[in-house]
């Protein structure tokens, strides 16, 4: 049967990033900005983990699709066969 795919983890957008534009904060956002990195990492971690999941659920329904459409497709051939045989044999 197939799978929903899961939805997406949250990240924590980066503070402000330093600037020399303003001299006056350079070294407060710039420890805000690497002290943030660590925790972007793990949830960018969790973020691929998740794509590559749904990526697997997609592949696998594909594959369920299109077994469905080979099994209806023999279905309907067989279904065509046995008209074709009921109707010779009405007129036989």
């Amino acid at each position: 049967m197939a799978t929903q795919p899961i939805n997406p983890p949250g990240y924590t957008p980066l503070p402000t990033p330093p600037t020399t534009q303003d001299p006056a904060q350079f070294d407060a956002r710039a420890d805000g900005f690497l002290g943030g990195l660590p925790a972007l990492q793990s949830e960018l971690n969790a973020l691929a983990l998740n794509v590559y999941t749904n990526t697997q659920r997609a592949y696998n329904n594909a594959l369920e699709a299109a077994t469905s459409a080979t099994t209806a497709n023999d279905k309907a051939a067989a279904a065509s066969n046995s008209a074709i045989g009921a109707a010779n044999s009405a007129t036989a």
